[in-house]
């Protein structure tokens, strides 16, 4: 019986995770894609290359203007 309300627990939690994790997909892409392109434009001019500091302004950017 107990194993029974932890496998129900367990199966609700897991419900409750993934619809979590999917708030955070859009800021996930986003930050994906500006990563690439980012490194993209070393590939057009080697003046752009790019700082990690750079990418975290961009990507904290990114993050800030999500709809959570």
């Amino acid at each position: 019986m107990e194993i029974e309300k932890q496998q129900i627990q367990a199966k609700e939690t897991d419900i409750i995770l993934n619809q979590q994790r999917e708030i955070y997909r859009p800021v996930a892409n986003e930050g994906a894609l500006l990563y690439f392109l980012i490194i993209s434009l070393n590939y057009i001019s080697h003046m752009y290359q790019y700082s990690l500091e750079s990418f975290y302004f961009f990507f904290f950017k990114a993050i800030q203007r999500t709809t959570v």
